[in-house]
């Protein structure tokens, strides 16, 4: 097999990252991610003709589980790598870039996420990272969790005409979340500065980890915030956020 793709960037990046886990190093490896193309093994009926898949085809893509039952998509990142795997000349592949797989992931609702060269350097990419990749890489639009205190600011106070893109696109998220009852579009002004800084507070009814849903939340504002536009994230139960909320209407309601 002879597949024109050059990775060797990507691979430094992960075997930068796997040795010295920096914020740095994790930006570098999401940037060359997203970058890299992949080989799929798989199985398609019928054969294609002189390479070409007919528009019915089936495809088949390979999978394989963990000693915890999760299931990932199988990618490599070169012929050598998936030869490891399988050396049968006859196995048939497809070559995709991060989007496409990224896409096939999502869609499958068993993967948990996909996995790069098992039999090599053997990096899972879960779920979780995928649907918050847009806004890992993009440190210029900051969406954090927020504390506002009381005592260093001016406290919360709603926005009466909230951006109407930002809106829609959380309230199109939200529409798909049972777990997300109301939204509230606040301000604050922190000490030392002039201008408000936009606060989500989420009333939500879901255990977890609070950060994994913040990131989906953010993710969805992140799709129509425009560069350099920042906002903070509270959940409806703490303490100085419930105070602030009373009595405001929520700009969205389940």
């Amino acid at each position: 097999m002879n597949i024109p793709m050059d990775n060797s960037s990507f691979i430094d990046a992960m075997v930068r990252m796997k040795e010295n886990m920096t914020p740095e190093n994790r930006l570098w490896f999401l940037n060359r991610l997203v970058e890299a193309k992949f080989i799929l093994p798989v199985d398609i009926y019928p054969v294609p003709i002189e390479g070409k898949i007919a528009s019915d085809a089936t495809i088949r893509y390979f999978s394989m589980k963990t000693s915890k039952d999760l299931i990932y998509l199988v990618v490599f990142t070169s012929v050598e790598e998936l030869e490891k795997w399988n050396k049968n000349s006859n196995k048939m592949y497809i070559v995709r870039n991060y989007n496409d797989v990224k896409a096939l992931t999502l869609k499958i609702e068993d993967y948990a996420g996909f996995v790069i060269d098992p039999l090599g350097c053997n990096m899972a990419v879960q779920k979780s990272l995928i649907q918050s990749i847009d806004n890992a890489r993009n440190p210029n639009v900051m969406i954090t969790p927020e504390r506002v205190q009381t005592k260093d600011n001016m406290g919360l106070m709603p926005v009466l005409n909230p951006p109407s893109k930002v809106v829609n696109s959380l309230c199109e998220y939200f529409k798909t979340q049972d777990y997300i009852n109301c939204a509230y579009y606040m301000q604050t002004i922190r000490k030392g500065e002039e201008k408000p800084t936009a606060v989500l507070v989420v009333d939500f009814s879901k255990d977890g980890n609070l950060k994994q849903i913040f990131d989906k939340i953010a993710a969805a504002a992140h799709k129509v915030m425009e560069e350099g536009e920042t906002i903070g994230l509270m959940p409806s139960f703490d303490k100085v956020a419930k105070k602030y909320i009373e009595g405001v209407e929520p700009f969205y309601r389940k």
